[in-house]
């Protein structure tokens, strides 16, 4: 084996000084692909190097595997698996644990490999951060250049758990604002559905005329009932600020039942219609009329309920049509249901709100301003996805990985693995004609660093 390591080191020292032997100078963009495919080529030949000897040490291990109940049932098991540097193909060997009745790869479970996942830890990570900004078919080809196919990245997805954000230390603020509004999301079935979206903010600040959300923390799902929701929106804000300093939550949104509900789950707060909503139902009501559509907008918002009755008396006397006098009474009903919710614009500092462009930004963006249809479970996902990453979340690998059993190598196995690398010794290289000059050029460090353990290509 040490041979083995010994061959792949020289044929790499080789392959380089071959690439810089040219009579043409090399660009720099030459330099950068050239010397990656190269170094990648390398480094996975010595883990296919390292892999080989672990599995050859763990058979090795008799007396370690008869104490455990574990036999060979087949040699030269061939595994491919997709890394960082690029395709993997090792072989190993299968075993029998008769103690649990079951067949299991050694050398899979002791360096961390799934069962029957195609690609690793880390670049899993990187399609699945990927993919919640684009298509999985545009992740494949980022990040593996579509070595692997979309339904691997839509798996690694459909795989994630445990996304959620621990809060950092507890934050004194008076006012606190939550946008709720929902996007609707076309599914696979062919029906459209809600996908609800919480967003807990501590303001906006803005920097000439555009605004920004103070820490903004989001919260969405698809099949989560509106308890949960606002359960999950109580336990940030509970833990993530002094809840005896917070003066005043406002719910922003467009006064539907569900967005009411977290008026039963937040302490102190208060609704508030989003101008947005406010001006677009009435604005669909007052379509013919849009003279009486302003005053109307100026005497809900003033509290006026004189004026706001007599001018719809008036709208309704001079309605078209049935189907119009039917939006007027629509819109009415839904500025009476909503009053407070208006007026509070006049009696406090509310504040405008952003529910539209949160929902733009976080759902639409991905999830239904393509042609596409999504299955329950991938919505699901996805949506959290979103929804994490866009509060600062990062995607980590025990966010993809499954609780299997590992097998566990002891130090001296280990070791024994080690030792085709170690027993490749400095004498042994010695053979390298630009090290033994004593020129100290930058290929000499290069290639010096390589041989002492300390270089960095």
């Amino acid at each position: 084996m040490n041979n083995i390591v010994l061959q792949k080191c020289e044929e790499f020292i080789s392959e380089i000084l071959d690439f810089f032997d040219s009579d043409s100078v090399r660009k720099l963009e030459e330099m950068e692909t050239t010397l990656k495919e190269i170094t990648d080529r390398f480094i996975l030949s010595l883990m296919t190097a390292y892999l080989a000897s672990l599995d050859q040490a763990i058979v090795k291990d008799k007396a370690g595997r008869r104490k455990k109940g574990i036999v060979i049932e087949q040699r030269n098991v061939k595994r491919e698996i997709y890394t960082i540097f690029g395709l993997l193909i090792f072989y190993r060997t299968y075993f029998r644990d008769k103690r649990n009745q079951e067949y299991v790869y050694l050398v899979d479970q002791a360096v961390g490999l799934e069962s029957y996942k195609r690609v690793s830890g880390t670049v899993a990570v990187e399609l699945v951060e990927h993919a919640q900004e684009s298509s999985y078919g545009e992740s494949s080809r980022h990040v593996t250049g579509e070595a692997i196919s979309r339904q691997t990245v839509m798996n690694r997805v459909h795989s994630l758990k445990n996304l959620k954000i621990e809060p950092a230390e507890k934050r004194s603020v008076n006012v606190l604002h939550v946008d709720a509004d929902e996007d609707h999301v076309p599914l696979q079935n062919g029906h459209n559905a809600v996908v609800p979206l919480i967003c807990i903010y501590e303001g906006v600040e803005y920097n000439g005329k555009r605004g920004r959300c103070i820490n903004p923390h989001y919260i969405s799902s698809y099949g989560k009932s509106t308890e949960e929701l606002w359960l999950e929106a109580a336990d940030w804000i509970y833990s993530s600020y002094e809840i005896d300093d917070i003066e005043r939550i406002y719910i922003h949104g467009d006064g539907g039942l569900w967005i009411k509900e977290g008026l039963n789950w937040l302490p102190k707060a208060k609704m508030v219609l989003d101008k947005y909503h406010l001006w677009k139902s009435i604005r669909s009501a007052t379509r013919k009329q849009p003279e009486d559509g302003k005053a109307l907008y100026s005497a809900v918002l003033n509290d006026d309920r004189k004026a706001f009755n007599r001018i719809g008396k008036q709208l309704i006397k001079n309605a078209a049509s049935d189907a119009e006098i039917e939006k007027i009474k629509e819109c009415q009903k839904y500025l009476r249901n909503n009053w407070k919710a208006i007026t509070i614009y006049r009696e406090e500092a509310c504040g405008g709100s952003c529910t539209e462009g949160h929902v733009s930004h976080v759902l639409s963006s991905r999830l239904s301003s393509r042609p596409m249809g999504w299955s329950k479970k991938g919505l699901k996902q996805m949506a959290e996805l979103r929804a994490y990453c866009y509060s600062g979340g990062r995607v980590r690998l025990e966010h993809l990985q499954n609780n299997e059993s590992k097998y566990s190598i002891s130090k001296k196995l280990a070791k024994e693995a080690a030792n085709a690398f170690n027993r490749t010794t400095a004498e042994k290289r010695g053979n390298v004609t630009i090290l033994n000059r004593g020129k100290v050029i930058p290929m000499f460090r290069c290639l010096n660093g390589l041989r002492n353990g300390n270089g960095v290509f």
